[in-house]
């Protein structure tokens, strides 16, 4: 399952060591090995390493970064996960749809999936970074789920889907009689990566603002924006383009506001 090292579990600002060998545990029973940890509180520990359990290989090769962009700066794919219900809305999924999503994507090109802090989780902007949330169903009366819990649900559902999905393929090819046939691939489509969004993101927003649209609504605005673009998944060309569009609006406006100057300097 060399698909699996395209998956990167990353938890936010963990403040306990041990919930993060518990993850690492888990990690290295579902065969993940890509662990990245948002300034966490304690690492490296001697609590994450004997909460491991062994897999000690995935500690050693975490990569601990200082933001949640870092984090994700390459991944075209990214699930935000949460065991309670939201008031904002997101596009939503359960652990099965999601990680049948990221099997898809998984091919050559990196996906994350992200956990919060143990007693808030992920906070709105962070959500922001993130296509889609996925709500683990747990028991209403009783919501609170370990991390390592959350990390190993997961990974459970995208690996049972992928030996599913290789028994399926094993199975169509023992009874297909036409084995000759060629098939013919998908071209894959080259994704945006959630630091190409970020920077779009920025970039609509500074235009957005010196075309005077927001009208002090930006916040509502963009996070509605930027659920939008999300939700559509653009290519890396798609987005170029956007950005062309952007860039000419920027110059009509330079031109438009410099010839306001000259015409009131005269």
């Amino acid at each position: 399952m060399k698909e699996l090292n395209y998956i990167r579990v990353v938890l936010v600002e963990p403040t306990h060591p041990g919930n993060i060998g518990a993850a690492a545990r888990a990690m290295g029973n579902m065969g993940v090995e890509q662990l990245v940890l948002v300034n966490p509180s304690e690492f490296p520990s001697p609590v994450a390493s004997a909460r491991a359990s062994g897999a000690d290989w995935i500690l050693e090769n975490a990569r601990v970064c200082t933001s949640l962009d870092e984090a994700l700066e390459d991944c075209t794919l990214v699930f935000g996960t949460t065991a309670r219900m939201r008031s904002i809305e997101w596009p939503s999924l359960d652990p099965w749809s999601a990680m049948e999503n990221a099997r898809d994507r998984i091919k050559d090109t990196p996906v994350a999936i992200v956990f919060g802090r143990e007693s808030s989780g992920l906070k709105n902007e962070e959500m922001d970074r993130c296509h889609h949330l996925v709500r683990i169903p747990v028991n209403d009366v009783f919501s609170s789920l370990n991390l390592g819990s959350a990390v190993t649900v997961m990974l459970y559902e995208l690996r049972k889907g992928m030996i599913v999905a290789e028994q399926e393929i094993d199975q169509h090819s023992t009874t297909d009689n036409n084995l000759s046939k060629p098939v013919a691939k998908k071209s894959r489509q080259e994704f945006a990566s959630t630091g190409d969004m970020q920077g779009f993101y920025a970039h609509m927003e500074d235009v957005l603002h010196k075309i005077d649209f927001f009208d002090g609504r930006s916040t509502k605005l963009m996070r509605k924006l930027i659920r939008l673009f999300n939700r559509a998944q653009p290519s890396r060309e798609e987005i170029n383009i956007m950005r062309g569009i952007l860039a000419a609006v920027e110059y009509r406006e330079k031109c438009r506001s410099d010839s306001s100057s000259s015409l009131n300097s005269r």
